[in-house]
């Protein structure tokens, strides 16, 4: 199942970008509509924090942890992971379970 998902990442990696020889960088970065996720790549991509799967927004284009309430960015089709990168998507995280108040 990993050589597929590297076939996956490579196959993501090479599309989209047409001339990416040497001297030909990326021409049209102005463009308003972001390069969107592979969806053959979200069942492989899980939250770095949790561990638990992903929601794809094609809105934001972002992968969304509705449980931290974080969202990575997909920058150029790439999803950014790192944990600095994501932005919070709620004001506070949600209570635990168990933890309410009379």
């Amino acid at each position: 199942m990993l050589r597929g998902a590297a076939a996956v990442l490579r196959r993501a990696a090479s599309s989209g970008g047409g001339g990416q020889g040497q001297g030909q960088g990326r021409r049209d970065s102005g463009s308003a509509r972001p390069q969107p996720l592979e969806p053959s790549l979200l069942p492989f991509l899980v939250c770095p924090l949790s561990k638990r799967p992903l929601r794809y927004d094609e809105a934001t284009n972002e992968l969304v942890n509705e449980e931290l309430g974080i969202a990575y960015p997909i920058i150029d089709g790439i999803p950014n992971m790192i944990p600095e990168a994501a932005r919070m998507t709620q004001k506070k995280p949600p209570a635990p379970v168990g933890s309410e108040q009379p």
